[in-house]
């Protein structure tokens, strides 16, 4: 086999016979040497005693040509077409092997999360990197996921990276369209107190130990997050996206095979594509991360000083800065999901109320319901809460400093259990708005994973073989 440098170099021809008159015979010659028909016996046409048709009859590529049409058999595409336009199976998209591109759409990436078992995530889009936008995001930011025009030549010079620390969870793209999830498994996999899941747990576990390449490589072949990945896409569109990736190699091996060897520098063409990435921000250890999966090593930023997001911000509009002037970009923020907050101070003032129910119920003043008949086990299992559980939490401070006062009674006591019932309808609310949104997001995404292709073609088809669409494109003609 040719190595990569002897592709494209042309063959060396044989010697030239000496009785050419120094003449190179080339397919490439635009005319004839003077007196070639002279020398070598070939009459001239005399195209005033021919037609026309006779002359193109006497040429016998043409006629090869005719030949090959005549002896073609149209194939039928029906089989094939039927097959594209067919609905995939779970199993088949698990057996995909490549990965989409992704839309920078936090519904999608809310509704991916879900679908790992990584439910105490919330993907947020952020407008702006003004510090009181930031202070407005769920607490904890875990990370930050940044989507630009990758541009090679404005990328910070690898002196500034070092390797990978044992405590950092980093991975590389060694697939394409993979940038997406890439930056999503960076940040995740370096979440403090959250749950991953088991499928994903399962996946960090065994890939800890492992350089940032193998991990990435690990997690190409990883079946369960790739066609999580890949759930919204269509047969339609993995074909389209096999087919690109083709093309992009045919040409790259066509520039290879056509590129003159020369010493001398030339100016890059501006591609016509605009090519997206995503990259990670993280903070780890006291320390804020740039998780490219482009790069071999991350970049340290620095200490955390006051807010991590800071540093990041900061790193973000240099990155912006260096990029072209006409350049777009996309920010999502991973937070901590409000859900398990919301249950918690749920909880939290449940067990206020009950201690209150507990010491002032007897008391004929006392007209407050106990708070368990208010949340019913049933309405508590749906905020993961049990009532047991909230009778075992410890009282909060601030609670326990009021109701210690020597003033404080029955009516008192009521007061303050009307104000914490008002506080537990509102949180409730919250935390049902939260859920809502979450299921409006998954269901957004089984929407779009709906595929009406197979059904449109039948109807279409149906249309044909009744004659309505050949009377339907007349009728556009005639109009």
């Amino acid at each position: 086999m040719a190595s990569p440098e002897q592709i494209g170099e042309e063959t060396p021809c044989s010697p030239i016979p000496s009785d050419n008159n120094g003449i190179r015979r080339s397919s490439r010659a635009k005319k004839a040497p003077s007196k070639y028909d002279e020398e070598y016996g070939i009459p001239a046409y005399e195209t005033s005693a021919q037609p026309a048709s006779a002359i193109k009859q006497a040429r016998p590529k043409r006629k090869a040509t005719q030949a090959a049409k005549e002896s073609m058999v149209p194939e039928d595409t029906g089989p094939l077409l039927e097959e594209l336009l067919s609905r995939m199976s779970p199993d088949e998209r698990k057996e995909y092997g490549g990965w989409v591109e992704l839309e920078s759409e936090p519904g999608f990436f809310n509704a991916m999360l879900q679908e790992l078992g990584a439910k105490d995530f919330k993907v947020q889009e952020v407008y702006s990197l003004d510090p009181e936008i930031l202070a407005f995001l769920p607490k904890p930011v875990h990370g930050l996921v940044f989507l630009f025009e990758y541009e090679g030549d404005n990328e910070p010079s690898h002196e500034n990276r070092q390797r990978c620390p044992d405590h950092l969870w980093f991975a590389n793209q060694t697939t394409a369209n993979a940038c997406a999830t890439v930056a999503l498994m960076n940040i995740i996999m370096n979440a403090q107190g959250a749950s991953l899941g088991s499928q994903l747990q399962e996946f960090k576990d065994s890939t800890m130990e492992l350089p940032p390449p193998h991990r990435g490589y690990f997690l190409d072949k990883n079946d369960f997050i790739r066609s999580v990945h890949n759930s919204v896409a269509r047969r339609i569109d993995l074909i389209a996206e096999d087919l690109a990736l083709d093309n992009k190699y045919e040409e790259s091996m066509k520039k290879r095979r056509t590129q003159k060897k020369s010493s001398r520098s030339t100016r890059k063409k501006a591609s016509p594509e605009t090519n997206y990435h995503y990259i990670a921000y993280v903070p780890v250890n006291g320390q804020v991360w740039e998780l490219d999966g482009f790069q071999l090593k991350p970049l340290n930023l620095g200490p955390i000083a006051d807010s991590w997001l800071d540093t990041a911000s900061t790193a973000i509009q240099e990155r912006m800065m260096r990029n072209s002037e006409f350049s777009s970009y996309s920010l999502l923020a991973i937070c901590q999901s409000p859900l398990d907050t919301l249950a918690g101070d749920l909880a939290t003032s449940l067990a206020s109320s009950r201690a209150l129910h507990e010491l002032y119920s007897a008391n004929p003043i006392w007209t407050v319901p106990d708070p368990f008949k208010t949340f019913s086990d049933e309405r508590l299992a749906q905020r993961n809460l049990t009532s047991e559980g909230i009778a075992g939490l410890q009282l909060p401070m601030s609670f326990l400093v009021k109701t210690s006062q020597p003033n404080f009674g029955p009516a008192e006591a009521s007061t303050l259990a009307q104000e914490l019932r008002t506080e537990q309808d509102a949180l409730d609310a919250q935390y049902v708005a939260e859920l809502a949104a979450v299921d409006e997001t998954v269901e957004m995404i089984r929407g779009r994973q709906r595929d009406y292709t197979p059904a449109i073609h039948q109807w279409v088809r149906a249309l044909a073989e009744k004659g309505v669409l050949r009377e339907l494109i007349q009728g556009m003609d005639n109009d």
